[in-house]
């Protein structure tokens, strides 16, 4: 089932029934893999689709890695009133910062294992914690201390929810987010696991829950335009990867959904579709198979740059001009260009 409203019949779709036909036939998650583009041309690590993928990437940067011994890297995001990296240690229970001038530092143990992290209209640290399988929101203060989380949903429908994993935010105040079994000891066969479905969720702005999609398997990576009219959503199936875009109104709700990108199974031994992050331009950055992939807002396929390992997430600096990345036992970064 995918439903477009919630419980209380936000929004409605009014389309022909032509249109309908079509968007259920892009819904498909049995659908046929995207066709790669033809290539354009290849700089070491770059292939390039687009000429517009130019206008982002040097193609001279070079990945580097500014530390590593962590156990599973995750959940980025740019803090820009202090200039600083958050990014988790999930196995370790731990946030911790970077910045240039003060390398790496601990932020906040135990972190409730957290995720996916973003910061609120009001300046809160949004934590998806899978050891507590909560929504939960931290004030920032001089002194940050994990009693001071709040959790603010836990359930659907009376049901724990299974494992929250990556959050984004609407203009109007209103939080997406996906919640897969990855936090769950067995996953899909774990015996606390008390939904049928791995959904991606719509939390209003007075903490009404409501459920945007159960069809996906391994609903994981989310983001928002900064048109805000378009939702990203990444399925980390290894069967059937894939990127799904669902187009929102003004108030953030969903009123479309379909196929950004399918990839292939080409070979590649590490990575899957996993976290994304929307330049200001529209353009979106993904982690995938092999690496970093690259679409326009349009949904055509720009570029891909090639990284070794498994590279789960990612996240700008403020100007746009650093690519951080979260993979597995390290932090990296890669330069962009970017108007000076």
């Amino acid at each position: 089932m995918f439903d477009f409203t919630d419980d209380k019949k936000i929004t409605k779709i009014k389309k022909p029934l032509k249109y309908l036909i079509l968007s259920l036939f892009f819904c498909n998650t049995n659908a046929q893999a995207s066709e790669l583009p033809p290539m354009l041309m290849k700089q070491g690590a770059y292939t390039i689709y687009d000429k517009q993928a130019l206008d982002l990437l040097d193609l001279d940067a070079k990945l580097e890695v500014i530390t590593s011994g962590f156990e599973w890297t995750e959940g980025p995001v740019w803090d820009d009133k202090n200039q600083r990296l958050l990014f988790v240690d999930i196995p370790n229970n731990k946030i911790h910062s970077y910045s240039e001038s003060q390398g790496i530092t601990d932020f906040l143990y135990p972190s409730g294992r957290a995720n996916g992290l973003l910061f609120d209209a009001e300046g809160s640290l949004v934590m998806m914690s899978t050891a507590t399988r909560t929504v939960a929101k931290l004030k920032m203060t001089e002194r940050v201390k994990a009693t001071s989380v709040q959790h603010i949903v836990s359930h659907y429908k009376g049901k724990r929810l299974n494992s929250p994993n990556d959050v984004a935010l609407h203009n109007s105040g209103v939080l997406f987010f996906t919640d897969p079994p990855y936090g769950l000891p067995k996953r899909m066969d774990d015996p606390n696991k008390e939904l049928d479905f791995q959904g991606v969720f719509r939390l209003s702005v007075d903490n009404k829950l409501s459920l945007i999609d159960d069809e996906l398997t391994f609903p994981n990576g989310i983001a928002i335009s900064p048109s805000q009219d378009k939702l990203y959503v990444a399925v980390s199936d290894d069967a059937e990867p894939a990127w799904y875009q669902y187009l929102l109104d003004a108030q953030g709700n969903v009123i479309d959904k379909s196929l950004l990108f399918k990839p292939k199974f080409l070979g590649i031994k590490h990575g899957t579709t996993d976290g994304l992050k929307v330049h200001s331009t529209g353009t979106v950055f993904a982690t995938g198979p092999g690496g970093v992939w690259i679409f326009s807002s349009d949904k055509r396929l720009l570029a891909q740059i090639a990284m070794p390992g498994f590279t789960a997430n990612l996240a700008f600096n403020g100007d746009e001009s650093v690519l951080y990345l979260t993979a597995h036992k390290e932090l990296r970064r890669l330069k962009l260009r970017h108007a000076d």
